[in-house]
């Protein structure tokens, strides 16, 4: 009797019933899939150590190229002119924690099953993934130095016409959208963009409506993905619904990507697990974001 009960309590303490490597495919892989935002940004997780850390980005300012003519050079009446840099700076810094956890009363017989297992990890993948979309969409509708403001000619109204101002706004501002910019909504303005035929219909785009990892389509080859991260309207003027940027100008560092830790509780009986996080974000060329708004 005495040896049942210890070999009970010897596989429930048995540290290697938790396997790690088991949970955290499951939950990166859910962000890599269903995610939008965490997966449209320049990853650069090679340049920080740990929590904490600061990136310093450098940002080089336009500048316009002076135009004279050659005979001005060759003959000696004129020099080159140089200006001095006025550059800045943008810091990054891995301040952004993200956990989810659970008890779980009997893990090795979760783990033991595949489905059930993905069905759990999948979980901890939409918490942290959630977390991260969050705090990117953040990032992109409260930023307020030297972007580009495409107010709406009514609330959440995203008619062919106004797309149409959209793009035009991007040239205005030097931005050619097939220089690898992104479109991205939020809920509302994607009602309003699936019932634009010039966007859906077969007499105009060639491939087939489909709804693939927030990616919805194209306009003007650039292309478009919906995301419920960007917050619905709540009435104030000049709210955010939607963006467009470039993805390698978005920095995202992990100092840790979404780590698993297990164990074993005693007060609880279960197993104790936790996925979490750390990272931080900035944007590095401001220039090229565009924030689609309410008037």
């Amino acid at each position: 009797m005495a040896n049942n009960i210890t070999g009970v309590g010897t596989a429930n303490l048995d540290a290697d019933a938790f396997v790690p490597e088991l949970w955290s495919a499951g939950v990166e892989n859910y962000i890599k899939k269903k995610f939008v935002l965490a997966n449209l940004v320049n990853d650069v997780s090679f340049m920080v150590g740990a929590a904490g850390d600061k990136i310093n980005i450098p940002r080089v300012t336009e500048n316009t190229a002076t135009t004279t003519t050659i005979s001005s050079f060759t003959e000696g009446t004129a020099a080159v002119g140089y200006t001095s840099p006025n550059d800045s700076t943008g810091t990054l810094t891995v301040d952004q924690m993200a956990y989810y956890a659970r008890i779980y009363p009997d893990i090795v017989e979760i783990q033991a099953n595949p489905d059930l297992l993905n069905l759990h990890a999948e979980a901890m993948g939409f918490a942290i993934g959630k977390a991260i979309d969050s705090h990117i969409s953040t990032l992109l509708t409260t930023y307020s130095s030297d972007f580009t403001e495409h107010s709406l000619a009514a609330d959440n109204a995203l008619t062919a016409d106004e797309l149409q101002l959209v793009i035009k706004s991007l040239y205005t501002a030097g931005i050619d959208p097939n220089d690898g910019y992104v479109m991205v909504l939020g809920a509302e303005l994607i009602s309003d963009l699936m019932g634009i035929d010039q966007f859906t219909s077969a007499d105009y785009v060639k491939d087939q409506f489909v709804w693939k990892n927030g990616l919805l389509g194209s306009v003007m080859g650039m292309p478009v993905y919906a995301t419920n991260s960007i917050a619905a309207s709540d009435g104030t003027a000049n709210h955010v619904v939607g963006c467009i940027y470039k993805p390698s100008n978005i920095f995202l560092a992990y100092s840790q990507k979404p780590k698993m830790v297990s164990q074993y509780s005693v007060d609880f009986l279960g197993h104790k697990v936790a996925a979490h996080a750390y990272y931080g974000s900035a944007v590095a060329v401001p220039k090229g974001l565009v924030q689609i708004t309410n008037p």
